[in-house]
C-alpha cells in the first residue's frame, strides 16, 4: 500500500508540472509566442508549436491521471522532458547565440544550470514510474488466470 502511494505521488508530479506550465503558457499566451518567435527553429515550425506544445503538455497531463493510459502518458511525458532537456543543455553549452526560455510560469526564473537539474529530476521521477507500471503490470497479469 505504501509503494502504490509513493508512486501515485511520482506520477502526480509531473502531472501537476504540465498542467501548470501548460496552462501558464495559455494564460500568458502573448509572451510565450513571443518567446517562441526567437527559438532557434524554421519558422514553420514555430507557428504550429506554439500551439502544439501547450496543448500537448495538458494532454500528456491528462493521460497520466487514468490508470489505463498513464504508462502512454509517463512516456509521452519522458519523450517531451527529454527534449527540453536536450534544448536546455545546448543551451549550457552555448550552441545558440541566445537562447530564450519559452517555459510557463515559473520556470522562466530559473537559470539554464537550475533548469537542467529540474528537468533531470523529472526525467528520472518518469523513468521510476515506468518501471513500477511494467513491474506492476507483471504482477497483475501472472495474478490473472488464462481466459478460455
Amino acid at each position: 500500500m505504501k509503494k502504490e502511494l509513493i508512486y501515485e505521488l511520482i506520477t502526480g508530479l509531473p502531472v501537476l508540472l504540465f498542467l501548470y506550465t501548460g496552462l501558464s503558457k495559455l494564460l500568458d499566451f502573448k509572451n510565450f509566442e513571443v518567446s517562441m518567435l526567437f527559438q532557434h527553429l524554421p519558422a514553420s515550425v514555430t507557428l504550429p508549436m506554439t500551439y502544439l506544445l501547450p496543448l500537448s503538455e495538458i494532454v500528456v497531463a491528462a493521460l497520466m491521471i487514468p490508470d489505463k493510459s498513464r504508462l502512454a502518458g509517463i512516456y509521452a511525458f519522458l519523450i517531451m522532458m527529454t527534449a527540453f532537456t536536450l534544448y536546455v543543455g545546448a543551451a549550457l553549452l552555448h550552441l545558440f547565440p541566445k537562447a530564450p526560455c519559452a517555459c510557463g510560469g515559473m520556470l522562466k526564473s530559473l537559470g539554464w544550470d537550475q533548469h537542467f537539474v529540474f528537468n533531470v529530476l523529472f526525467i528520472i521521477l518518469a523513468v521510476i514510474a515506468i518501471r513500477y507500471y511494467q513491474d506492476k503490470r507483471k504482477l497483475t497479469t501472472k495474478q490473472k488466470p488464462p481466459e478460455a
